[in-house]
């Protein structure tokens, strides 16, 4: 594994970033204008109801934290996604540049945009709602964050797996597969809101623990550390098998000469 290979194509990535207006939008824009209209939307609503805890600052904190979740999923998946579109998937792995080297340096370019969302979603809700995410959650963020770190870039290893598979067709699944992971993830409401069939399949998503957990804190000022633990462990062997996978299908895709034909 060479870091320089990996560098690389992090100053690639970070290099095209800017010059996409689309990126951007995705990154700081879209982010910006749900955090405005659904922001707006719960403080409506939080002014005609009664509670302990604000309805916005549960609403928010799933809306924020869900954030994470789609965009590190939908960033990481763009990133081989746009070497497809500009036909420069197979110039890349002509190079000495290895399958783990690529995860890799996505991983890292995904980190360092993320970085941005971030900080704009938590000036914005400050700015605009009086909503303080760290000193709402503080030491909470970061076991928070791993975990949905974690489940977006095993979604986004599973959408690179089902392109390299069956084409330019499955691209869709970078902007739609999220939306079918989020009524499972119970992000704005609880766990037994669902449905029994629905809860029993909710709990084999991470997320659902994650945001159980969230919204516990909120109300109670407590967690419970083995659903952290066990969502932190779930995701773990979601990784293992989405790498697996992508590494499946990259070298079946290879050897049937489908990276070409991928363009």
């Amino acid at each position: 594994m060479s870091i320089r290979r990996i560098l690389a194509m992090v100053i690639r990535h970070m290099y095209l970033w800017p010059k996409s207006f689309e990126r951007l939008m995705g990154t700081l824009g879209w982010p910006f204008l749900e955090l405005t209209i659904w922001g707006l939307t719960m403080s409506y609503l939080q002014s005609n109801l009664m509670n302990s805890v604000s309805l916005v600052t549960v609403f928010l904190g799933g809306l924020i934290f869900w954030q994470f979740v789609t965009r590190t999923e939908v960033e990481t998946a763009l990133n081989f996604l746009e070497e497809v579109w500009n036909k420069n998937l197979i110039n890349i792995f002509a190079s000495p540049l290895t399958k783990a080297e690529f995860l890799i340096s996505t991983v890292i370019s995904n980190l360092i945009k993320l970085s941005f969302t971030a900080s704009m979603l938590t000036l914005v809700s400050w700015f605009f709602y009086q909503f303080n995410i760290l000193k709402t959650f503080g030491f909470l963020i970061p076991f928070i964050l791993i975990n949905l770190f974690l489940t977006g870039w095993i979604v986004s290893f599973f959408v690179i797996g089902m392109v390299l598979r069956f084409g330019y067709k499955a691209q869709e699944l970078a902007w739609a597969i999220t939306l079918l992971v989020q009524p499972f993830s119970c992000v704005f409401y609880p766990l037994s809101a669902l449905p029994t069939w629905a809860q029993n399949i909710a709990k084999f998503f991470p997320t659902s623990y994650v945001f159980e957990e969230m919204r516990r804190f909120l109300y109670e000022g407590s967690i419970n550390k083995s659903n952290l633990l066990f969502a932190f462990l779930l995701n773990l062997t979601y990784l293992i098998i989405s790498i697996w996978f992508f590494s499946m299908m990259f070298e079946k895709a290879r050897e049937h000469g489908r990276l070409v034909k991928l363009n």
